[in-house]
């Protein structure tokens, strides 16, 4: 997929926008049957604080990708809180990536506590498709470093401001995300506001 809806990813379930909903885990466990609106976009993953069967949901995940609705993998990545040892988080995040590129779906990251352990599943994997780290949070060397190993970044409500604009526009997104008051206007406006408010007492930028 080359071109991404303005939200990359929310988990609104009907957004009054173009946006990719993020499934559920009921759906990708296969609990729920996939009944997609006509002309929505959708992503699927393994969130990486699930609690079920990673391997049931893994296999069901094989069978929903292929839906022409799906637009991304994910979200899925490393999260340092799960009860799962990260050597198995590690182990089907490795498989997802593998996934998104045989796809040639854009993959949408989750990531907690475990930045090292993410650039060696990238520079392991050798992957030459989108990743987007999503709701990106971190300090601006983290963002340029990110960047630098061919990770895009995508900003939510809060961020650091250096980190937005280290991030060119062109690997830039945006999301709603989890947020069900807001509209992806607000998001924008919000982020647009932190960023003047910045620049006007860092006139050197």
């Amino acid at each position: 997929m080359n071109t991404l809806p303005p939200d990359i990813h929310t988990h609104q379930p009907a957004p009054a926008w173009d946006a990719i909903i993020n499934l559920p885990m009921s759906v990708v466990e296969g609990t729920d049957s996939f009944v997609p609106r006509e002309g929505q976009l959708y992503s699927a993953g393994i969130f990486p604080l699930y609690e079920g069967s990673w391997e049931t949901a893994y296999r069901h995940l094989t069978q929903l990708a292929s839906h022409p609705g799906i637009a991304a993998i994910g979200e899925c990545g490393l999260d340092r809180r799960s009860t799962i040892p990260l050597s198995e988080q590690i182990h089907y995040f490795q498989l997802q990536m593998q996934l998104a590129d045989q796809l040639h779906l854009p993959l949408i990251i989750h990531c907690v506590r475990c930045w090292g352990e993410l650039l060696a599943c990238h520079s392991s994997n050798q992957s030459e498709g989108l990743h987007i780290i999503h709701g990106f949070r971190g300090k601006p060397a983290l963002a340029r470093q990110l960047l630098n190993k061919g990770f895009n970044l995508s900003f939510g409500m809060h961020f650091p401001v250096e980190s937005f604009l280290a991030c060119p526009p062109a690997r830039r997104y945006c999301e709603t995300d989890d947020v069900p008051s807001l509209t992806l206007q607000q998001v924008i406006d919000r982020q647009q506001e932190l960023v003047q408010a910045y620049l006007a007492t860092h006139p050197d930028r």
